[in-house]
């Protein structure tokens, strides 16, 4: 995939002092003007053996790229901006894995801004990728963002895709999970093996994210005739260290539950560090089930039942719906949910028999 006003022609120099030019690279490669332009930028209308040749030309002549030249022409780059809330979760590499794959197979590079959840520092990322030319931005909201940034986006003319999170109604391109249709597949698992007291720990206050996997939780106990107890829902950080916290109110409750859906895997991870630290185990003494299934779901001990939803795929999406954007200026916008897939391992254990 390519787009022409971000592959400007290059810059080409010849020595001793005259400039290199599309005529010198078509001779030498034996092919029109019109196929060289198109090799230099980038376009897939052009045979690979053909590109080469005409690369080949090229590098054979000596050429340099002026890329400061090229981005004042055409006022913008081949640089999208990639804006990432919380770098410490596993979930975030993997999704910036395939937005750099595909971005990078279409001529762009990534420049990646980690905002630690501060929307204060999201709000001069965005400037600053503005200020550089950006050719445009995929956003991982941090926690409290507000709906404006959307207008603001809008006013910068700077194409854009949210992932993860939603700002208000999805009137932009987005890519996310159908969250609640995941906790819910999850709290059914339980309640098929059994558990009739589970728990959700995971923030829900303030993120969109947190009430969908909430919902879907409470909804499978609502549609299995339990009532929800308020206090088997803990609300904390989404981190180890949340979901360690998390557990210990659990675990110290008088019959408390015997299962867990967590917000996420790192959640999770958090429960199965506080039961092996009280020497109990997960799957076994409580049930724990995360969310995501990032790459190291499968190697905790026990190896974690969670919800799949592909995070590199995700970032593949995202990065095909920015680049129809800097392409053909759509007039309607995209939305893509990713359907959870239970995976379901050593973490939520067997049938109960207590």
């Amino acid at each position: 995939m390519s787009t022409t006003f971000l592959y400007p022609t290059m810059s080409l120099s010849k020595a001793p002092g005259s400039a290199i030019t599309i005529h010198d690279i078509a001779a030498e490669a034996g092919v029109s003007k019109s196929t060289v332009s198109l090799v230099l930028k980038k376009s897939p209308l052009i045979k690979p053996e053909t590109a080469a040749k005409v690369w080949k030309a090229a590098e054979k002549l000596g050429y340099v790229y002026n890329r400061m030249a090229a981005n004042l022409r055409q006022k913008s780059s081949n640089v999208v901006g990639v804006i990432v809330n919380d770098l410490t979760n596993p979930f975030f590499v993997e999704l910036l894995i395939g937005i750099e794959r595909v971005l990078l197979q279409s001529g762009y590079i990534t420049l990646m801004a980690h905002t630690a959840e501060s929307a204060q520092v999201q709000e001069k990322v965005i400037a600053s990728f503005r200020e550089q030319n950006a050719a445009g931005i995929l956003m991982c909201p941090a926690f409290g963002t507000s709906v404006e940034t959307i207008d603001r986006l809008r006013e910068m003319h700077l194409p854009f895709v949210i992932m993860v999170r939603q700002l208000g109604d999805l009137n932009y391109d987005y890519v996310g999970a159908a969250n609640v249709d995941g906790t819910r597949m999850a709290t059914e698992h339980l309640l098929r093996l059994g558990h009739t007291r589970i728990g959700f720990i995971g923030r829900s206050q303030n993120s969109l994210v947190g009430l969908q996997r909430q919902s879907g939780y409470e909804e499978a106990l609502k549609q299995a005739g339990i009532s929800l107890n308020p206090a088997w829902v803990v609300d904390s950080p989404v981190s180890m260290q949340g979901g360690q916290d998390g557990a210990k109110i659990l675990l110290d409750m008088e019959n408390g539950p015997t299962a867990v859906v967590c917000y996420n895997d790192l959640v999770a991870m958090g429960v199965l560090n506080e039961l092996d630290y009280r020497g109990l185990r997960a799957g076994k003494d409580m049930a724990v089930i995360g969310f995501d299934d990032i790459a190291t779901a499968k190697h905790t001990n026990p190896p974690l039942t969670t919800l799949a939803i592909n995070p590199e795929q995700q970032g593949e999406i995202a990065s095909r719906m920015l680049l129809n954007q800097l392409r053909d200026h759509p007039a309607t916008h995209n939305h893509y949910f990713s359907q959870p897939k239970l995976m379901v391992r050593e973490s939520s254990g067997g049938m109960l028999t207590r």
